[in-house]
């Protein structure tokens, strides 16, 4: 079964990423160690998920759409806290945090609509066109908004956390 196979793995490398971002929190300089945190729960959390996803398929033999749901409402908004984690030192304001969460579970809220509450005639246009243009609107402000000038003038490392972030977003949620 492949796809039970995928969700084991996927489990087993998002568990040994989580034990290396909290086995290695204390190398971090302090100013950094929130934003390990907050990735070591991030993939935890989907690490949990996945291996209820897999258990799903494997009894049900359907997509495990709630659960998918579940894990993305709780990491999709700490992967925005991430941004402003690491653009605080470049003088982020907890603002564009907020926003970027905000648009998060408006993607996330509606995606879930229009895939299982309104899900005939054009309810999953509708409800997948307001998800996606939440979608957008993050990725506008990380690529080009605030998020990217502050990455921007910081430059160096930071710069590159952010672009590596940005690419994440970009690629991994349009999966």
């Amino acid at each position: 079964d492949y796809v039970a196979f995928t969700f084991f793995v996927g489990c087993m490398a998002m568990m040994a990423a989580a034990a290396f971002f909290f086995l290695s929190l204390s190398q971090f300089d302090t100013k950094w160690r929130t934003s390990i945190l907050v990735s070591g729960l991030i993939t935890f959390i989907a690490a949990v998920h996945y291996w209820y996803m897999r258990d799903y398929w494997a009894t049900v033999g359907e997509s495990p759409t709630f659960f998918r749901y579940v894990d993305w409402v709780l990491t999709v908004p700490l992967m925005c806290v991430e941004f402003y984690l690491i653009l605080k030192v470049a003088g982020a304001k907890k603002s564009l945090m907020w926003k970027l969460i905000f648009a998060s579970v408006i993607m996330l809220v509606t995606g879930y609509f229009g895939e299982t509450i309104y899900n005939t005639g054009s309810g999953p246009a509708i409800w997948g066109l307001i998800s996606g243009l939440a979608y957008f609107y993050i990725v506008y402000e990380i690529w080009f908004g605030t998020a990217k000038k502050l990455a921007e003038n910081a430059g160096g490392s930071l710069l590159k956390a952010h672009k590596t972030l940005c690419w994440f977003v970009l690629v991994g949620w349009a999966i």
